[in-house]
């Protein structure tokens, strides 16, 4: 924690009041130490005094904000005095979290600090999960991608029917632990804000033709039915689409029945696409659920369950949304919604 203040005895008062909470301190006594140490560490919360010379607490938050390591802090100011409410409105879009008059008090302030300590740890600890995971699907593609490699070269060199459908399994499976161990990277990567995405021209019809004869290799493609009309260009990361298009026909390939529609169509501003299969409806209760990570649709689903969640971070990545409509009449319907030009 970060405690800025020109007056030591109010460090002195402040590391008192926070020794039960077993906290690290660091204390600065001017604005100008209190950025210098914000540019070496994080801190989970700073409590920052407004009236201070030289530098005053307005500008130590403004210029806190600056740095990457305490963009995102929690901040609470610290006054004897009234605010000028114009004071604040100059502090919009710093995050700032809270202010608490002088005489401070200490239960209160403990408990706001205590929390957002709380929630830092929590966030810290997520952070190092999605880290460790990102290293072990990292990992995992160097020996997936030989498994790949030596089994194409088996099923080139195959004389009978049989070694060739045992390769043909082992190439299917191969690809869907790869597009599992993709998946587990890019949730970590979600994890840490949105997924990045490098924008360029794209034709999204040749986008999701291409995506769909990939699929047609794995899964049953000869009743994957493609349809386009309109303008179909504008400006997306297309491996990115690829991959959250790839997701959303192979599961309506698993998991539907009877032939799988894909239309591609012209919406103004936007494109959509949608992807529709029959069969059994999502459960209303799986609904709500559906895009959140290692969610299901059903309870028999063999994947991790991140497809769809992988889904709405590249849609959302470029400023869309993506809904779903499921019923025992008109089947189930994943619609992308995408803006031409993403902001």
């Amino acid at each position: 924690m970060l405690a800025v203040d020109d007056r030591p005895a109010n460090l002195l008062a402040l590391e008192a009041l926070f020794e039960p909470l077993k906290l690290e301190l660091f204390k600065a006594t001017s604005g100008r130490e209190a950025i210098r140490l914000a540019s070496e560490r994080r801190f989970a919360v700073a409590l920052v005094d407004v009236v201070m010379p030289e530098m005053d607490g307005f500008e130590t938050v403004r210029q806190l904000r600056e740095l990457p390591l305490s963009k995102l802090t929690p901040i609470i100011l610290l006054t004897a005095f009234e605010f000028d409410p114009r004071q604040i409105e100059a502090l919009q879009g710093t995050a700032l979290v809270d202010y608490i008059g002088k005489p401070l008090p200490a239960g209160l302030l403990r408990g706001k600090v205590e929390a957002l300590v709380s929630l830092y740890r929590f966030r810290e600890a997520l952070a190092a999960k999605d880290r460790d995971i990102a290293m072990l699907a990292h990992d995992l593609q160097t020996p997936l991608a030989s498994i790949s490699a030596g089994t194409d070269i088996l099923l080139r060199g195959a004389a009978d029917e049989r070694t060739q459908n045992v390769a043909k399994r082992v190439i299917q499976t191969v690809f869907r632990m790869s597009n599992m161990v993709s998946d587990l990277t890019d949730y970590a990567r979600v994890g840490q804000g949105p997924i990045p995405v490098k924008l360029r021209p794209v034709d999204l019809g040749a986008n999701v033709a291409q995506v769909v004869d990939e699929c047609r290799q794995v899964e049953r493609g000869d009743c994957i039915r493609v349809e386009t009309s309109g303008d179909l260009n504008g400006q997306w990361d297309p491996d990115r689409l690829s991959q959250a298009i790839t997701n959303v026909v192979m599961n309506a390939l698993r998991y539907g029945e009877g032939d799988v529609r894909v239309r591609v169509r012209d919406a103004g501003a936007m494109v959509n696409v949608s992807v529709h299969n029959a069969g059994p409806p999502i459960p209303a209760a799986r609904l709500a659920t559906i895009f959140e990570a290692f969610q299901r649709a059903t309870e028999t689903g063999k994947g991790l369950g991140l497809g769809l969640f992988i889904v709405r971070a590249v849609v959302e990545a470029h400023g869309g949304v993506v809904d779903v409509s499921s019923s025992a009449d008109a089947g189930t319907t994943l619609v992308l919604r995408l803006p031409r030009r993403p902001r």
